[in-house]
């Protein structure tokens, strides 16, 4: 588990949060968690139910997901905070919830909406480097726009896009997407998937790759 400083650590929650913030429409509530060793504690006993037994560091990750989601679900008034985890992995939000949860190694984020002001959505973390060159082909088409992306971090940049738009995407349509099933146009702020579902995508890159998928 990373041993960054609590100064450290708050400093980056505040720069995600801070950078989220400006990808968000209205409506969107954002929260930022450095994972810690522990954080494990934070799921919810109906939520562990739900969840298949993963290693002690992918379950802080997850508790770390989960403790920022609750909050955000009271800031919604929301009475009912588990979240459970579906057959494929996916979050289920409580009804009248979009919601999304994802981290890195170190960091977690969530955001969520009342359903009546966002249709659904999609978040996405990475870090700010390079795309292994062996996932390149998988994850960039032909059909997509990469317009002016910065070519260091363009493949990656696409990834967090991609993976924030299948978010998104799932619980409206209950389709399983690969790479090749989205494709991102960065000039029009738009991505569609093989479904034909058009979701608008927003990304910065600092303090981290931060990528946003949505549907009104």
């Amino acid at each position: 588990m990373n041993t960054r400083s609590k100064g450290s650590c708050v400093d980056i929650e505040r720069g995600i949060t801070q950078a989220l913030t400006g990808l968000a429409p209205p409506g969107l509530s954002i929260g930022c968690r450095h994972i810690h060793a522990g954080d494990e504690q934070y799921i919810l006993p109906a939520e562990t139910a739900s969840m298949a037994t993963r290693e002690h560091s992918a379950r802080a990750a997850t508790g770390a997901g989960r403790r920022i989601a609750h909050e955000l679900l009271r800031r919604l008034g929301c009475m009912d905070l588990a979240i459970l985890r579906g057959q494929l992995g996916n979050p289920i939000w409580p009804p009248g919830i979009a919601g999304s949860i994802a981290h890195d190694g170190e960091t977690a984020v969530a955001v969520a909406a009342r359903s009546d002001m966002l249709g659904s959505v999609g978040v996405d973390i990475e870090p700010a480097l390079p795309l292994p060159l062996e996932l390149r082909s998988l994850v960039i088409t032909p059909q997509d726009r990469l317009g002016g992306l910065d070519p260091h971090l363009g493949g990656r940049i696409l990834f967090a896009v991609k993976e924030a738009t299948y978010k998104a995407s799932f619980p409206l349509d209950g389709r399983v997407l690969g790479f090749e099933d989205i494709v991102v146009d960065f000039e029009t702020g738009e991505a569609v998937t093989s479904a034909g579902r058009c979701l608008t995508v927003r990304f910065t890159t600092s303090p981290r790759i931060l990528a946003l998928a949505y549907a009104a």
